[in-house]
C-alpha cells in the first residue's frame, strides 16, 4: 500500500469517510479489547493509526508494528511513540513461532500478490490468531463509483490486486484455520478473526464444513 493512499484514507476531512473509519475502529476495538493480549503484532502498520486507536481505547497491549515502507515507519514513530517498529515484508516476518499473542492486519491482504503466504506467516508468529480486515466487495467498488473514484477501473482501487466477498473471504481464511468471526457490519470493510489450525487435517475439516 502506498504511503499516500494510507494517509489520504485516515486524514481525509470528508465527514462521511471519517464516520466510516471511526465506526470501523470502534468495532475493531470492541473485538480486540476482550481478547486482552499482552502483545500484538500490527502487520502493515503504516503510520500507526490503527495501533494508536487501539491504545487510546484503553488497551495496555504492547504493540509491535511491521511495514515495508521506511517513510511510513518514521511517521508511525511520531504518531505512536510506544510502538516498537520493524521494517519487514509481511510474507517473511522476522520473528519466531508464537512470538506474539495476537495479530492485527487491516487493509493489507488486498494489496499483496501472495496473501496466503502473508496470512500463513501472521498465524505462525501469533499464537492466538489474528484480527484482519479487507474491503467488502462488490460494495467497496460500488462506493467508489458513487464518489466518482477509479471510474475507468469500475471502482477498483489500482493498488488492490485481490477482491473478496464475505463468502470468498471465509473460504480463503478457512484454508489456514478456524474463522471465529466474520462480520459485514463495518461497511465498506469486512472484519474477521482467524485462529491457526494445528494440522493439515484441521485445515481440511474447516474447508469441508464450508462446503457442506
Amino acid at each position: 500500500m502506498s504511503d499516500y493512499g494510507n494517509l489520504q484514507k485516515y486524514q481525509n476531512p470528508n465527514p462521511i469517510q471519517q464516520a466510516l473509519i471511526a465506526r470501523f475502529l470502534h468495532r475493531l476495538g470492541a473485538e480486540f479489547r476482550p481478547l486482552d493480549p499482552a502483545t500484538a503484532l500490527d502487520v502493515g502498520c503504516g503510520e500507526g493509526f490503527v495501533a494508536a486507536a487501539l491504545q487510546s481505547a484503553g488497551t495496555r497491549t504492547r504493540f509491535t508494528g511491521v511495514d515495508l515502507s521506511s517513510d511510513a515507519l518514521r511517521e508511525a514513530q511520531g504518531n505512536t511513540p510506544a510502538l516498537q517498529l520493524c521494517q519487514a515484508d509481511a510474507s517473511a516476518l522476522p520473528f519466531a513461532d508464537d512470538a506474539f499473542e495476537l495479530g492485527v492486519c487491516t487493509e493489507v491482504l488486498e494489496h499483496l500478490l501472495d496473501p496466503a503466504r502473508a496470512l500463513g506467516e501472521l498465524l505462525r508468529v501469533c499464537r492466538r490468531g489474528a484480527l484482519l480486515s479487507v474491503p467488502h466487495e462488490p460494495w467497496f467498488r460500488l462506493a467508489n463509483l458513487v464518489r466518482g473514484k477509479h471510474l475507468r477501473r469500475w471502482g477498483n482501487d489500482p493498488e488492490h490486486v485481490n477482491n473478496w466477498s464475505a463468502r470468498g473471504l471465509r473460504r480463503f481464511l478457512a484454508r489456514h484455520g478456524h474463522v471465529t468471526l466474520l462480520t459485514t457490519s463495518c461497511f465498506p470493510w469486512l472484519l474477521a478473526r482467524v485462529v491457526r489450525a494445528s494440522s493439515a487435517n484441521e485445515r481440511s475439516a474447516c474447508v469441508e464444513r464450508l462446503n457442506g
